[in-house]
């Protein structure tokens, strides 16, 4: 089954020639991005790159990812670019959170990447549970309309293809595949306020209705387009 790029052709993602660099943890949404967009390689003349960061959080289990997605990309025949950061010591200079540095610090290298090697356009695996989660922390947080609207399919540089998929797609598709990713140990820790909605406020909303995280996805995005609409008037 092909991908369905209405989506993507929506916001103008992925024109025919587009130099796409994948942002690839080796987790299992990164990794269905990677294998969809290869399937969109050749109708549209894409060029496909990785670019793994190893944030050096998680000891031995970053090393395995590292290894992982470096095995995967020699397979798949993708170019992979790969860099070590000290997160740890960035977040202790700048007075940062871990989050806040990580995130700092694997963008900056993803648009390096992109701007030294030639690439067009970043790739991240953000999908509609990602967006529902999003909304609803924005929520709590007491946002408006800019923060109900969530995650932007298209930021600068940042694509984001997969921003509508919902995660049970995601697993149907890498299950019935046998496609292999590693699992990140900090998904589980409810420490996070993110896991915390993951695990437990997402779970009793996906029972009162199993789309949730595809309503929420449509949502957001036409709370955006809404927001974008009145700014111009």
């Amino acid at each position: 089954m092909t991908m369905n790029t209405e989506f993507i052709d929506r916001y103008g993602m992925l024109p025919p020639g587009t130099r796409v660099l994948v942002a690839l943890s080796g987790g299992k949404d990164s990794v269905y991005l990677l294998h969809r967009l290869l399937e969109l390689a050749q109708p549209r003349d894409l060029i496909i790159g990785a670019a793994h960061f190893n944030h050096m959080l998680r000891g031995a289990e970053s090393q395995r990812d590292t290894e992982f997605v470096a095995e995967l990309c020699r397979k798949l025949g993708v170019p992979l670019f790969e860099q070590r950061g000290m997160v740890k010591e960035y977040a202790l200079e700048h007075r940062k959170g871990i989050e806040e540095a990580s995130r700092e610090l694997r963008y900056a290298f993803l648009e390096g990447v992109r701007a030294d090697q030639g690439y067009h356009v970043i790739a991240t695996a953000h999908h509609a549970n990602d967006q529902a989660e999003t909304m609803l922390l924005n929520l709590a947080r007491g946002a408006g309309t800019k923060g109900l609207a969530g995650i932007p399919p298209v930021r600068g540089n940042i694509i984001r293809p997969i921003l509508n998929i919902p995660d049970a797609e995601i697993k149907r598709y890498l299950s019935e595949r046998e496609i292999r990713h590693v699992e990140d140990s900090s998904n589980q820790d409810d420490g996070y306020r993110r896991n915390r909605i993951r695990h437990q406020v997402i779970p009793v909303l996906e029972e009162l209705n199993p789309r949730f995280a595809s309503h929420a996805a449509a949502a957001a995005l036409s709370l955006r387009e809404d927001d974008e609409f009145l700014e111009t008037m």
